[in-house]
């Protein structure tokens, strides 16, 4: 993909991207190969959850993450070691109270995505 993918795009690589964002659990109800607001506002959702800047743009970078792989590595992004932390229900809705003042999302966005998620047990 040499482009940079955007809004009021068309084509190939724009189904690509919404049948891998509809797979994540994203809803996408714009037209087949037509980079809409509903495409964008998947995109953005996605690169918030992943702690970037929330462009609503897909380059190759974001592609590859998108597609399981991973993205490739530069002097400015250093690997990030992953551990899990415990954390109680009470801590995870200070958490939650926190990213929406911060408006890292809405309240009626976590409450969405609330109904969509599936029950797991915490570390």
């Amino acid at each position: 993909m040499a482009r940079t993918l955007k809004i009021f795009m068309r084509g190939k690589s724009i189904t690509q991207l919404q049948e891998i964002m509809r797979r994540m659990g994203y809803t996408i109800e714009d037209q087949k190969g037509l980079f809409g607001v509903h495409t964008r506002d998947a995109v953005k959702s996605y690169q918030k959850q992943q702690n970037l800047a929330p462009t609503g743009h897909v380059d190759d970078d974001l592609m590859s993450m998108l597609q399981g792989g991973a993205p490739q590595a530069s002097a400015e992004m250093p690997a990030l070691e992953s551990k899990a932390l415990p954390i109680n229900q009470q801590e995870l809705d200070a958490l939650i109270r926190l990213l929406i003042q911060k408006d890292v999302f809405t309240q009626e966005e976590w409450d969405v995505e609330r109904k969509r998620a599936v029950p797991s047990s915490l570390i």
